[in-house]
């Protein structure tokens, strides 16, 4: 089924999920989406509040709602526990190769609260609302979830990928260099590229952080100086 004919299907999922009081946060592809990087979402991730995931998969998995429960595929293994963990949904008539999967995950999983989000239209109905990350928080939340696996791990790798893209769309306004964010540009001088980098750093210590992740500042701003997780 193509994007247009799952709207609706997502629509509804999604929908009865948020008129039982189970807030959705906006996790993954999606929100890069958001910021401008160029990408098709094949998966739309949601965090929920731990407590209250059950119940979700639970409605989920009515009859009338016509989705279906299913394993992990290999695309999402790869990912880590990140795209592992938590309960991975396709629509029951989506005879896609690859189906649009609906992955619901725990917020602790992703160091998240659905407080750290700005409430904003649903992609599939705009007459209901979910929330998506505030940049700061969801850049606070990479760099901890990259911290919760060794330094070595392969864990690490799509998180560190995911914020490398964040803060070149989000805080460079160049979706256009994907994860190339401690390099010029081809067309760019050292010089021109000192500027820009200083000119996004400047936005970073503009950024409205809790006290309690106030030290999470410099290490963002680290990682956009050298474009990867420094070793322990």
């Amino acid at each position: 089924m193509t994007t247009e004919l799952l709207k609706p299907c997502f629509a509804k999922a999604t929908n009865i999920l948020l008129e039982h009081t189970i807030s959705l946060l906006e996790w993954g592809d999606q929100v890069l989406l958001f910021w401008g990087y160029p990408l098709a979402v094949s998966v739309y991730d949601f965090a929920i509040h731990d407590p209250l995931i059950e119940g979700a998969t639970r409605h989920l998995e009515s009859p009338h709602i016509g989705f279906k429960r299913i394993d992990p595929p290999l695309s999402e293994i790869e990912k880590g526990p990140l795209g592992a963990s938590g309960y991975h949904f396709i629509y029951k008539d989506d005879d896609q190769p690859q189906p649009t999967i609906l992955h619901l995950i725990p917020q602790s999983l992703v160091h998240l609260k659905t407080s750290d989000g700005i409430h904003v239209p649903s992609p599939f109905d705009p007459s209901h609302g979910l929330f998506r990350p505030k940049l700061a928080q969801h850049c606070i939340s990479l760099v901890k979830c990259m911290e919760d696996y060794p330094t070595s791990a392969k864990d690490r790798h799509p998180v560190e990928r995911s914020l490398r893209i964040l803060l070149a769309s989000a805080v460079y306004k160049k979706p256009n260099i994907g994860e190339r964010i401690w390099v010029p540009e081809e067309s760019e001088s050292g010089e021109q590229f000192k500027v820009r980098q200083a000119d996004a750093i400047e936005k970073i210590k503009e950024w409205d952080i809790a006290e309690e992740d106030e030290g999470y500042r410099d290490k963002i701003i680290e990682f956009l100086k050298v474009g990867h997780w420094k070793t322990d």
